[in-house]
C-alpha cells in the first residue's frame, strides 16, 4: 500500500510538470574531522537534487505504471466528455425553463378552456394513460383547440393499454372528423402498429423499453452521425411516445455541424410533422443558436399558420434571436390576438429604446398592452415617458401602473418626481398610489414632504403608518414621527 501511495505521489507531480526527489539520492559526504590547530572549513551545500524528469523514464515508471498513467489519461478525457453533455443537456434544460415562463401568460389566458390538452399530455408522459384519456375526451368534448391533437393522443394512449379495437375506433374518429388534421400521417403508422399487436396483452415493459430508446438516442449523438441520423428519422416517423420523439429532435439540434440534421430539424419547424414535434423543433432551433436559421426562416413559419402556439413559439424564438424589427411587426399590427402581441411586446425589452417603444405606445388602443408598454418603460427606466404617460393619460388604471414603474426605480432618481406628481393629483387612490411607490424605495425624505400638505386624514394615516414602520432605519422617519406627538 506504501509503495502504491508513493508511486502515486510521483505520478501526479508528473502530471504537474513538479520537479520530485529520487528516493534512492546518495545523501551528501560529511566532512572530515578538523585537525586540533586549523579552524573547521565550513560544510559543502548539500548537492542540487535532480529534477525527475531529467531521469530516464523507464527507471521511474515501470509497464504496469505505464498503462495505469494511460487509463487516467483515457479516463479523464472520458469525463471530460461526460462534463461537456451534461454541460449541454443543462443548457437545454435552461432554454426549455426560459421558455416555460415565457408561454405562462398563454397558459394563463387559456385557462377557460381547462388546458385539458396539455393536462392529457402530462398525464400521457408520466404514463397515467387513463387519465390521459379522460382529459383528452374533455377536450374533444369541448370542441376546441388542439381536438385533433387529443384524439390522437387519445388512440396512442389507448394503444399503450394494449386496446387495439378502440385504437382504430379513435382514429377513424379523427379522419371523419378532422379530415386536414397534420396528425393523420403519424395516426396511420398508429393504425397499423395497433392492427399488427391486436389480441396481445398489455406489456409491463413498454415503459422501460422507452427509457432504453432515450438512452440510446442519447448515446448514438456521439458517434458516426451518417448512421445515427437515418435512426433518428426513423424514431420521428414511427409509434413512439412524446418524450421519445422530442428527445429524437433534442439530439439532432446538438448535432450543430451536421446539415442534414438542421435540415430534418428545420422540416419538422416548417410543419412537416404534427404540431407539437414543431413546436418542440422551433424551440430547439431557438436554443442552438447556431446562426443557421434566419428571421426570415422564423417569419415565414409564423405566416404559414394561424395555430397560436406554433406563432407563440416562433416570438420565443424570435426573441431569443433578438430581432426586435420582426416582433415589433407582430406587435403593432392589430389583425393579431392580443395574446400572439402581448408575447411579442414582452421581447422588446432591451432591443428598442424608449423612443421606439413609445410611439409604439402612442398607436396602440388595447388599455391591457399600454399598461404592459409602461412597464417596459419601467424596466428600462425610461422616466421621462412614464411621466409623459401619467400626464397625458385619462385612465387612472393606467396612471397607476406607470407611477408602479417609477416607484421600482431608486428614489435619487424619481424621489422627487413622485413627491411633484403627489402634489398635482387629484385622484385619491392614485395618491395612494403614489403613497406607496414612495414606501417602495424607502424614500422617508419624499414621504414626510407630502405629509406635511396631506389635509386628507385618511392619506395622512397612509403615510404616517409607512413612516412608523421606516422609523426604526430612518431618523427622518422617527423625527417626524416625534413631531406628531410633541
Amino acid at each position: 500500500m506504501t509503495t502504491k501511495r508513493a508511486m502515486g505521489t510521483v505520478m501526479m507531480a508528473i502530471l504537474l510538470g513538479l520537479p520530485v526527489m529520487a528516493g534512492a539520492q546518495t545523501p551528501p559526504t560529511p566532512p572530515k574531522p578538523p585537525a586540533p590547530t586549523a579552524p573547521a572549513p565550513p560544510a559543502p551545500p548539500p548537492a542540487p537534487l535532480a529534477p525527475l524528469g531529467d531521469l530516464p523514464m523507464i527507471h521511474v515508471l515501470q509497464d504496469g505504471q505505464l498503462r495505469m498513467l494511460d487509463e487516467v489519461r483515457w479516463m479523464a478525457l472520458d469525463g471530460q466528455t461526460i462534463a461537456r453533455d451534461a454541460m449541454e443537456q443543462a443548457r437545454f434544460a435552461m432554454e426549455d425553463a426560459r421558455w416555460n415562463l415565457q408561454d405562462q401568460s398563454y397558459r394563463l389566458a387559456t385557462t377557460f378552456r381547462g388546458d385539458g390538452y396539455n393536462s392529457g399530455k402530462d398525464a400521457m408522459l408520466q404514463g397515467k394513460y387513463d387519465d390521459a384519456i379522460r382529459q383528452f375526451d374533455r377536450v374533444l368534448a369541448q370542441k376546441g383547440a388542439n381536438a385533433d391533437g387529443a384524439a390522437y393522443w387519445k388512440a396512442y394512449s389507448q394503444f399503450k393499454l394494449a386496446k387495439s379495437d378502440d385504437v382504430v375506433t379513435t382514429i377513424a374518429a379523427l379522419r371523419k372528423d378532422f379530415p386536414q388534421s397534420r396528425y393523420l400521417n403519424d395516426a396511420k403508422v398508429l393504425e397499423a402498429d395497433a392492427k399488427r399487436m391486436a389480441g396481445q396483452p398489455v406489456n409491463p415493459a413498454s415503459e422501460g423499453n422507452d427509457e432504453l430508446k432515450l438512452l440510446a438516442i442519447n448515446g448514438i449523438k456521439n458517434t458516426d452521425p451518417e448512421r445515427a441520423i437515418p435512426l433518428l428519422e426513423g424514431v420521428l416517423s414511427a409509434t413512439n411516445s412524446l418524450k421519445v420523439k422530442k428527445n429524437a429532435l433534442y439530439v439532432l439540434a446538438s448535432m450543430t455541424n451536421q446539415p442534414r440534421a438542421h435540415l430534418i430539424l428545420m422540416n419538422y419547424a416548417k410543419g412537416n410533422g404534427n404540431p407539437d414535434l414543431q413546436i418542440e423543433a422551433i424551440r430547439y432551433l431557438a436554443t442552438n443558436r447556431d446562426k443557421q436559421t434566419t428571421a426570415a426562416d422564423l417569419m415565414q413559419i409564423y405566416q404559414s399558420t394561424q395555430d397560436t402556439d406554433v406563432r407563440l413559439a416562433v416570438i420565443g424564438a424570435l426573441r431569443s434571436s433578438g430581432n426586435g424589427a420582426s416582433l415589433v411587426g407582430i406587435a403593432s399590427s392589430n389583425q393579431n390576438p392580443v395574446v400572439i402581441r402581448s408575447s411579442a411586446l414582452s421581447g422588446l425589452s432591451g432591443l428598442l429604446g424608449p423612443t421606439e417603444l413609445w410611439t409604439l405606445y402612442e398607436k396602440e388602443t388595447n388599455k391591457d398592452l399600454r399598461m404592459q408598454i409602461l412597464s417596459v418603460f419601467g424596466s428600462i427606466q425610461a422616466t421621462e415617458q412614464l411621466t409623459r404617460a401619467i400626464r397625458g393619460e385619462k385612465d387612472q388604471d393606467i396612471v397607476r401602473r406607470a407611477v408602479r414603474s417609477l416607484g421600482n426605480q431608486p428614489a435619487s432618481k424619481t424621489g422627487q418626481l413622485l413627491v411633484d406628481l403627489y402634489g398635482t393629483e387629484q385622484d385619491q387612490e392614485t395618491r395612494r398610489t403614489i403613497i406607496n411607490a414612495l414606501a417602495n424605495q424607502n424614500n422617508a425624505e419624499g414621504l414626510v414632504a407630502i405629509a406635511r400638505k396631506e389635509s386628507s386624514l385618511p392619506l395622512k394615516t397612509s403615510i404616517v403608518r409607512q413612516l412608523s414602520d421606516m422609523a426604526p432605519k430612518s431618523k427622518v422617519a422617527a423625527d417626524y414621527l416625534m413631531e406628531i406627538i410633541k
